[in-house]
Protein backbone atom coordinates (compact mmCIF):
# COMPACT_ATOMS: atom_id res chain seq x y z
CA UNK A 1 0.00 0.00 0.00
CA UNK A 2 2.79 2.43 0.92
CA UNK A 3 4.64 1.57 -2.30
CA UNK A 4 1.53 2.39 -4.34
CA UNK A 5 1.12 5.74 -2.60
CA UNK A 6 4.81 6.52 -3.04
CA UNK A 7 4.67 5.56 -6.71
CA UNK A 8 1.49 7.58 -7.18
CA UNK A 9 3.05 10.61 -5.48
CA UNK A 10 6.20 10.31 -7.54
CA UNK A 11 4.15 9.96 -10.73
CA UNK A 12 2.13 13.05 -9.84
CA UNK A 13 5.35 14.99 -9.22
CA UNK A 14 6.83 13.92 -12.55
CA UNK A 15 3.64 14.84 -14.41
CA UNK A 16 3.54 18.18 -12.60
CA UNK A 17 7.13 19.00 -13.55
CA UNK A 18 6.59 17.80 -17.12
CA UNK A 19 3.42 19.86 -17.64
CA UNK A 20 4.59 22.96 -15.79
CA UNK A 21 8.20 23.08 -16.90
CA UNK A 22 11.25 22.45 -14.79
CA UNK A 23 10.62 25.06 -12.15
CA UNK A 24 12.34 24.58 -8.84
CA UNK A 25 10.12 23.69 -5.91
CA UNK A 26 10.02 26.25 -3.16
CA UNK A 27 11.68 25.15 0.07
CA UNK A 28 11.23 27.92 2.56
CA UNK A 29 14.08 28.89 4.89
CA UNK A 30 13.57 28.26 8.61
CA UNK A 31 13.04 31.95 9.42
CA UNK A 32 10.23 32.22 6.87
CA UNK A 33 8.65 29.02 8.13
CA UNK A 34 8.74 30.46 11.65
CA UNK A 35 7.26 33.75 10.42
CA UNK A 36 4.46 31.86 8.65
CA UNK A 37 3.73 29.89 11.82
CA UNK A 38 3.54 33.14 13.80
CA UNK A 39 1.10 34.68 11.29
CA UNK A 40 -1.01 31.52 11.30
CA UNK A 41 -1.15 31.67 15.11
CA UNK A 42 -2.02 35.37 14.90
CA UNK A 43 -4.91 34.53 12.56
CA UNK A 44 -6.13 31.93 15.06
CA UNK A 45 -5.85 34.43 17.92
CA UNK A 46 -7.68 37.11 15.94
CA UNK A 47 -10.48 34.71 15.06
CA UNK A 48 -10.81 33.72 18.72
CA UNK A 49 -10.97 37.39 19.79
CA UNK A 50 -13.61 38.13 17.13
CA UNK A 51 -15.63 35.08 18.20
CA UNK A 52 -15.55 36.27 21.82
CA UNK A 53 -16.60 39.78 20.77
CA UNK A 54 -19.54 38.43 18.75
CA UNK A 55 -20.59 36.16 21.61
CA UNK A 56 -20.54 39.03 24.08
CA UNK A 57 -22.45 41.24 21.65
CA UNK A 58 -25.14 38.57 21.22
CA UNK A 59 -25.33 38.08 24.99
CA UNK A 60 -25.52 41.87 25.53
CA UNK A 61 -22.53 41.58 27.86
CA UNK A 62 -21.74 45.29 27.63
CA UNK A 63 -19.20 45.11 30.44
CA UNK A 64 -16.91 42.87 28.37
CA UNK A 65 -17.28 44.62 25.00
CA UNK A 66 -14.57 47.23 25.56
CA UNK A 67 -12.05 44.56 26.57
CA UNK A 68 -13.11 42.36 23.64
CA UNK A 69 -12.59 45.22 21.18
CA UNK A 70 -9.18 45.91 22.68
CA UNK A 71 -8.28 42.23 22.33
CA UNK A 72 -9.32 42.32 18.65
CA UNK A 73 -7.20 45.44 18.08
CA UNK A 74 -4.19 43.85 19.78
CA UNK A 75 -4.58 40.66 17.73
CA UNK A 76 -4.79 42.66 14.48
CA UNK A 77 -1.71 44.70 15.36
CA UNK A 78 0.28 41.57 16.25
CA UNK A 79 -0.74 39.95 12.96
CA UNK A 80 0.39 43.02 11.02
CA UNK A 81 3.71 43.07 12.88
CA UNK A 82 4.35 39.40 12.20
CA UNK A 83 3.15 39.67 8.60
CA UNK A 84 5.52 42.60 8.09
CA UNK A 85 8.39 40.50 9.43
CA UNK A 86 7.42 37.69 7.04
CA UNK A 87 7.33 40.09 4.10
CA UNK A 88 10.71 41.52 5.09
CA UNK A 89 12.29 38.08 5.46
CA UNK A 90 10.78 36.91 2.15
CA UNK A 91 11.89 40.01 0.24
CA UNK A 92 15.23 38.54 -0.85
CA UNK A 93 13.56 35.45 -2.35
CA UNK A 94 10.92 37.46 -4.17
CA UNK A 95 13.40 40.11 -5.28
CA UNK A 96 15.56 37.41 -6.86
CA UNK A 97 12.51 36.00 -8.66
CA UNK A 98 11.46 39.47 -9.84
CA UNK A 99 14.99 40.23 -11.08
CA UNK A 100 15.06 36.94 -12.99
CA UNK A 101 11.67 37.71 -14.54
CA UNK A 102 12.74 41.24 -15.41
CA UNK A 103 15.91 39.96 -17.10
CA UNK A 104 13.94 37.38 -19.08
CA UNK A 105 11.41 40.01 -20.18
CA UNK A 106 14.23 42.40 -21.16
CA UNK A 107 15.87 39.71 -23.30
CA UNK A 108 12.53 38.84 -24.89
CA UNK A 109 11.87 42.50 -25.66
CA UNK A 110 15.32 42.99 -27.15
CA UNK A 111 14.92 39.93 -29.38
CA UNK A 112 11.44 41.02 -30.43
CA UNK A 113 12.77 44.42 -31.48
CA UNK A 114 15.68 42.91 -33.40
CA UNK A 115 13.54 40.27 -35.08
CA UNK A 116 15.47 37.44 -33.45
CA UNK A 117 14.16 34.10 -32.28
CA UNK A 118 11.96 34.51 -29.23
CA UNK A 119 10.92 30.92 -28.45
CA UNK A 120 13.58 30.35 -25.81
CA UNK A 121 12.96 33.83 -24.41
CA UNK A 122 9.24 33.13 -24.05
CA UNK A 123 10.01 29.89 -22.22
CA UNK A 124 12.40 31.70 -19.90
CA UNK A 125 9.75 34.34 -19.16
CA UNK A 126 7.16 31.65 -18.43
CA UNK A 127 9.51 29.75 -16.13
CA UNK A 128 10.53 32.91 -14.26
CA UNK A 129 6.91 34.01 -13.90
CA UNK A 130 5.89 30.56 -12.66
CA UNK A 131 8.73 30.52 -10.12
CA UNK A 132 7.70 33.94 -8.80
CA UNK A 133 4.07 32.83 -8.47
CA UNK A 134 5.09 29.56 -6.79
CA UNK A 135 7.28 31.37 -4.29
CA UNK A 136 4.59 33.94 -3.51
CA UNK A 137 2.05 31.17 -3.01
CA UNK A 138 4.43 29.19 -0.79
CA UNK A 139 5.18 32.25 1.33
CA UNK A 140 1.81 34.00 1.53
CA UNK A 141 -0.73 31.66 -0.08
CA UNK A 142 -2.88 30.50 2.82
CA UNK A 143 -2.39 33.29 5.32
CA UNK A 144 -5.52 35.31 4.66
CA UNK A 145 -7.87 36.81 2.08
CA UNK A 146 -6.14 37.24 -1.24
CA UNK A 147 -3.20 35.24 0.06
CA UNK A 148 -1.64 38.31 1.61
CA UNK A 149 -2.73 38.00 5.22
CA UNK A 150 -5.63 40.38 4.75
CA UNK A 151 -3.59 43.03 2.98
Amino acid sequence: MIRRLTALSLSALVVSIWTNGAVAATTLPANIQADRAAVQQDNTNLEAALTQLRADERAHNTGALAADRTAVSLARIQREIDFGKLAQDAASILQTDETTLSSALTKLHTDQLSGGSVTADQSAVQEADTQLKNDRDAIFGDLGPGGMGGR
